[in-house]
C-alpha cells in the first residue's frame, strides 16, 4: 500500500518571524538602528493608510492628501534604507518630511486641540530611536522649536487654527486612533530594543564562555608542550646518554633499549593526537564518509596494538565480525580504535585481557572494547571526553595528556557515530563506538575470527 507522506505542521509564528526579519533585515546584515527604522517605515506605511481612510470618513480632506503624500515617502524611505544601503539619507528625508507633516497637521487638524502635541511627543521618541548620534541634538531642537513656534501661533493668532471636527464625536475618534497609534509604536521600538538587547547580551555571554573555552584549550596545550610532551622526551635523552656513555652488558643495554622504544612511541602517539586535534579545532576536520569493511579496515590497527599488549604481558582477543561494513571515514576510525585499544593496554596490569567485539544493534554496529585493567574513578568519569580531564599513568607509568579521548569522541560525533562507556574502578572499563551499517549487507556473521594470544 502505498503511504501518504506525513505533512509538516504549519508554524504561523514562525513564518511571521521568518517574513518580518526578511522585511526589516537580517541582524548579520542591519545595524539596529537600520532594523528599527525599516520597521518604523513599515508601521508608518500601514497606519498612515488607516490614517488617510479615517480622515476621509471625518472629511478632512487637505489631510487626505497630505497623508497620501507622506505614505509615497515613507515607501520611498524604506526602499532605499532596506535595499540601496542609503540609511542616513533615508533618515533625514524621513525626518524632514515628518516635521513637516506635523506642523501642517497641526493647522488642519485643529491646533491644541487635535491629536498633533501627542504626535509631536511620538516624533521625540521616534528621533532618539533612529537618528545618528551625531544628529540627535539637531532633531531634538528642531521638534522644539517646530512645537513652541506652532503653540505660539496658535496663542497670538487663533483665527489662523480653524476648528476642523464637524462634531465633538469624530474630535474623540481622532484622538484616540492618534493615542492607539502612538502606543503601538512605542511598544514596537521598545520591544524591538530589548528584544536586540537580550540577544546580544546571549550573543556576548556565548562569546564571552567561548574565549574561556579557547583560554582553557590554550593553556592545555600549553600544559602539554611545556610538560607532558618535555618530559618523555627528557627520558629518551637521558637514556641516550647512558647508552653513549656507560660500559653497558647486552642485558642492560637491551632493557633500556626496550624502555627507550616504548618512550618514544608513547611520545610519538602524544604527539600525534595533539597535532591531529589542534589541527581539528583551527581549520575543521575533513570526513570522507564511505562503506568500509570493518574487518578489514582494522587488520592493521590490530595486528600493531596486538604487538603492544604482548610486549606488556596482555592478551588481546579479537571478535570482530569481519563481514560487517559501516559508514565511515577510514582514517578517523583507525585513530578512534587506536587510542582506545591503547587507552586500554596502557591502564590493563600484564596477565590481563582485552577484548575486541561488534553487535548490530538495529541499523548501527556498535563496536566494544573490553579490558580488565585499573577502571576509571567515579569522579573523574564526566570528565573523561573533555580537557578536564586530568593527565593519568598507566600500570607501568605509560604518561598520557588526555587528549585520546576528546580525539575519539570529536571524531566518532563527526561521522555521526556515538561513543559511550562503563567503568567500574578495580574492574575494568568498556568503551562502545556506534557507526550506521552500511545498505544492502548480510547482518548474520557466520564466521568468528581467531583470537590473539600472548606469546611472550
Amino acid at each position: 500500500m502505498h503511504r501518504v507522506p506525513a505533512k509538516t505542521p504549519f508554524n504561523i509564528n514562525k513564518m511571521i518571524k521568518s517574513f518580518w526579519e526578511k522585511s526589516i533585515g537580517a541582524p548579520t546584515v542591519f545595524s539596529l538602528e537600520a532594523r528599527i527604522f525599516n520597521a518604523i517605515c513599515l508601521t508608518s506605511v500601514v497606519s498612515l493608510i488607516f490614517t488617510v481612510c479615517l480622515n476621509f470618513l471625518l472629511g478632512i480632506q487637505q489631510l487626505v492628501i497630505l497623508m497620501v503624500s507622506v505614505l509615497a515617502c515613507a515607501v520611498l524611505c524604506y526602499y532605499f534604507a532596506r535595499f540601496k544601503g542609503k540609511l542616513i539619507s533615508s533618515i533625514i528625508v524621513y525626518m524632514v518630511v515628518i516635521n513637516i507633516l506635523l506642523a501642517v497637521n497641526f493647522k488642519y487638524n485643529s491646533g491644541i486641540n487635535g491629536p498633533t502635541l501627542l504626535i509631536f511627543v511620538l516624533c521625540y521618541f521616534l528621533t532618539i530611536s533612529i537618528v545618528p548620534k551625531k544628529q540627535y541634538w539637531f532633531w531634538i531642537s528642531l521638534n522644539l522649536l517646530i512645537v513652541l513656534a506652532l503653540l505660539s501661533t496658535e496663542y497670538r493668532f487663533p483665527q489662523f487654527i480653524p476648528d476642523t471636527y464637524s462634531d465633538i464625536k469624530s474630535r474623540y475618534i481622532d484622538l484616540g486612533y492618534t493615542y492607539i497609534l502612538t502606543v503601538l509604536f512605542v511598544f514596537l521600538v521598545t520591544t524591538y530594543v530589548r528584544q536586540s538587547y537580550f540577544t546580544q547580551h546571549q550573543l556576548v555571554e556565548q562569546k564571552a564562555d567561548e574565549l574561556e573555552f579557547a583560554n582553557e584549550t590554550k593553556n592545555k596545550l600549553f600544559s602539554i608542550l611545556a610538560h607532558d610532551l618535555r618530559s618523555p622526551l627528557a627520558s629518551i635523552q637521558n637514556y641516550l646518554e647512558i647508552l653513549s656513555e656507560l660500559q653497558l652488558d647486552e642485558d642492560e643495554r637491551l632493557s633500556i633499549n626496550k624502555k627507550l622504544l616504548n618512550s618514544t612511541q608513547n611520545t610519538q602517539q602524544i604527539l600525534s593526537n595533539l597535532l591531529l586535534w589542534s589541527k581539528s579545532q583551527m581549520e575543521g576536520a575533513n570526513v570522507n564518509m564511505v562503506n568500509l569493511n570493518l574487518g578489514d579496515v582494522l587488520q592493521s590497527t590490530l595486528q600493531i596494538q596486538h604487538t603492544l599488549a604482548a610486549e606488556k604481558g596482555i592478551q588481546m582477543v579479537d571478535r570482530l565480525k569481519s563481514s560487517v561494513s559501516i559508514i565511515a571515514d577510514a582514517d578517523m576510525l583507525q585513530l578512534i580504535i587506536r587510542n582506545l585499544i591503547s587507552n586500554a593496554i596502557k591502564f590493563t596490569d600484564p596477565g590481563g585481557e582485552i577484548i575486541i567485539s561488534s553487535d548490530i544493534i538495529g541499523d548501527d554496529c556498535r563496536i566494544t572494547i573490553k579490558d580488565n585493567g585499573t577502571g576509571i574513578n567515579y569522579e573523574q568519569q564526566s570528565d573523561i571526553f573533555s580537557l578536564k580531564a586530568k593527565t593519568t599513568y598507566g600500570t607501568k607509568n605509560e604518561k598520557g595528556v588526555g587528549l585520546g579521548l576528546v580525539l575519539c569522541k570529536e571524531f566518532t560525533e563527526l561521522q555521526n557515530g556515538k561513543i559511550a562507556f562503563e567503568s567500574s574502578p578495580g574492574v575494568g572499563t568498556t568503551f562502545y563506538v556506534s557507526f550506521k551499517l552500511a545498505q544492502n549487507i548480510n547482518k548474520i556473521d557466520t564466521r568468528e575470527k581467531g583470537e590473539f594470544v600472548n606469546e611472550s
